[in-house]
């Protein structure tokens, strides 16, 4: 069994983009090629109108979703310390898992990946957090 390090990235943001070097589509893509987990938090001021809340919140579930992690929105501080134990918690009960077809063609194309999990008999229903597929590029080892 091979063993590999955890990437994971805590992203707390408004999620709205502020001039940024990237657009959002090469965030997105970036992410998408990438091993890193991301853990969006998303703040909100109270200078905030609900468009942009939402469109934030958009933004942020689209990056978390993209690279196999979660986003959250707490409300209050209690509800952040909560948010961060949840993640510290997910991060220490995860498993990784890798797949390559046998027949890989580094085409760079986009391939949908779908990982369902039977928990053995008595364990109570498992959750399944994955990237959503991959692009098939040639990786260096």
């Amino acid at each position: 069994m091979t063993t590999h390090a955890k990437k994971a990235l805590l992203l707390i943001s408004d999620g709205q983009d502020n001039d940024s070097r990237y657009n959002f589509d090469k965030v997105r893509r970036l992410l998408q090629e990438s091993d890193v987990v991301v853990y969006a938090v998303g703040i909100v001021s109270g200078a905030d109108s609900l468009s942009s809340f939402l469109e934030g919140q958009s933004v942020l579930n689209e990056l978390a979703n993209a690279s196999g992690g979660r986003a959250f929105f707490p409300n209050s501080r209690a509800q952040m310390d909560d948010v961060f134990e949840q993640i510290a918690l997910e991060l220490r009960h995860q498993y990784s898992i890798g797949y390559k077809p046998d027949n890989f063609i580094a085409n760079g194309k986009w391939h949908t990946v779908k990982v369902k999990v039977k928990p053995p008999p008595g364990l109570r229903r498992l959750v399944v957090r994955t990237k959503p597929g991959y692009y098939a590029i040639a990786r260096n080892k």
